[in-house]
């Protein structure tokens, strides 16, 4: 297991002048049947899991983060309203 509380980089970086579009972080090599890495990048959230087959339905377990993302995220900003905040339509 490997646990960090470094944020990522805050600005696009690049590699021989090709911009890197996004980060991942999982710790391999040890016989889990779940790993899971979270880091920031350029101000976005990166979630990565790597899945044992047959372990887990990857589609089922992504779409139920989601779900608790998109209930964390309501629940997080619904003291404040969409004009206060700078707020997708879709995530309200």
């Amino acid at each position: 297991m490997g646990i960090t509380n470094v944020m990522g980089p805050m600005e696009q970086m690049a590699v021989a002048n090709h911009p890197i579009n996004g980060l991942y972080f999982v710790v391999t090599g040890s016989p889990q049947s779940l790993m899971a890495g979270i880091i920031s990048y350029v101000g976005k959230l990166r979630v990565a899991l790597l899945v044992e087959k047959d372990f887990i339905d990857p589609k089922k377990l992504k779409s139920d983060i989601e779900n608790a993302f998109d209930m964390i995220f309501k629940d997080a900003f619904s003291k404040y309203s969409t004009s206060q905040l700078k707020i997708p339509a879709s995530k309200v």
